[in-house]
């Protein structure tokens, strides 16, 4: 395989991934149960309408793709990942890796602040003070919107707080 197949094969086989992400993706949904006959609106609807979506994006970018026109930057000879990007892919897998396993010890919210912190140092910040700012504020307030006002439990913001 040589030049534009060779460029091409990349892109075309992210698109028969991001196909069989969407299968999976419906299969899933269409094991969501019914709601009961009086129901208007099931858990089912919104899932289903994403699931729509990310079909439509990823056949879109298959033909893109089979079309030799991706927008893959990538492939561009002009175009390079930054330096460094090792350990940009590790803070971030920290973070997401942090906010997975520290939820059950920690709570949703102070787990949801080392992410906020590990992520934002996956994007080069520096400002360690501000990261844990912003993600102390941004992650109390997603709690307080569904733990408080849409009264989905999280559980304590820190489990080791006295007060929810």
């Amino acid at each position: 395989m040589t030049g534009p197949l060779r460029r091409r094969a990349g892109p075309v086989c992210m698109g028969l991934a991001l196909l069989a992400l969407v299968a999976l993706a419906a299969w899933q949904v269409g094991l969501i149960p019914e709601p009961p006959v009086f129901a208007a609106v099931g858990p089912a609807v919104m899932p289903r309408i994403l699931v729509a979506a990310l079909a439509g994006l990823s056949v879109l970018y298959l033909a893109m793709s089979l079309l030799g026109r991706s927008s893959d930057v990538m492939l561009d000879e002009h175009e390079s990942p930054l330096p460094g990007r090792q350990g940009r892919v590790a803070w971030m897998i920290a973070g997401l890796a942090a906010l997975l396993g520290l939820t059950p010890v920690l709570g949703i919210g102070l787990a949801g602040v080392i992410a906020f912190v590990s992520i934002a140092r996956a994007f080069n910040s520096r400002r360690w003070g501000r990261d844990l700012l912003v993600g102390t504020i941004v992650s109390f307030a997603v709690w307080g919107l569904f733990d408080r006002l849409l009264g989905v439990p999280l559980g304590r913001f820190a489990s080791f707080l006295p007060w929810p």
